[in-house]
């Protein structure tokens, strides 16, 4: 009974102190709650601290201000159409520049054509992964002509160029690459006297371009 007195006192003692204590301890300190933030890209211009941190869509396309472009070029006229090689260089990294070209199509043989142009062109969507593109100039032309005794000389003209374009910015990363298809009307408008009069004629072609 003694026993039993004593174990009753001391719980009624700590019954108070016991009510106080906390079911649990508090855990160690932990980091507060996350939360999402959404930022979308709205701007061609926005900095980021790594490269990789952009964000990368059909939309996003690096920028460059020199480009180089290469592919094969038909010329058609009023003759058969000829094959041969064409090589441009673009400069202008936003909706507007300068291109210097050049087309090779059987040079050396029968009604080559050497060509050598600059132009101003015009770009209606650089933002965007289409790029329709408008390019007026002039170039000068070295052709093989008929001399009219069955033979042919070469002779130079100055043509003025009309160039539309619709290039496509292929899906790599950080590279400004483009797969292109141009037209260009080329008229003559300047020729010697002993030139043999030629009519416009067409270059058509296929480009892939990479931008520096």
């Amino acid at each position: 009974m003694r026993y039993l007195s004593s174990a009753a006192l001391a719980a009624i003692v700590l019954s108070p102190a016991l009510a106080q204590a906390q079911p649990f301890a508090e855990p160690p300190d932990r980091p507060g709650p996350v939360v999402a933030t959404s930022q979308p890209y709205d701007s061609y211009d926005r900095p980021y601290d790594r490269p990789y941190d952009r964000p990368y869509d059909d939309y996003y396309r690096p920028k460059s201000t020199v480009r180089i472009h290469t592919g094969p070029v038909l010329r058609i006229s009023e003759n058969s159409p000829d094959g041969g090689l064409f090589a441009a260089v673009d400069i202008g990294e936003k909706a507007a520049g300068l291109r210097v070209s050049g087309a090779w199509v059987r040079v050396g043989g029968d009604r080559g054509l050497s060509q050598y142009g600059g132009e101003l062109w015009l770009d209606f969507n650089h933002l965007g992964p289409l790029h329709p593109i408008l390019g007026a100039g002039a170039a000068a032309a070295r052709m093989q002509l008929s001399d009219g005794a069955g033979g042919t000389e070469s002779h130079t003209l100055g043509v003025g160029t009309l160039r539309g374009t619709l290039a496509y910015a292929l899906p790599i990363r950080d590279t400004d690459a483009r797969a292109s298809i141009d037209i260009i009307g080329a008229v003559p408008a300047i020729r010697g006297s002993d030139t043999p009069s030629t009519k416009a004629y067409v270059l058509a072609l296929a480009t892939v371009g990479v931008g520096f």
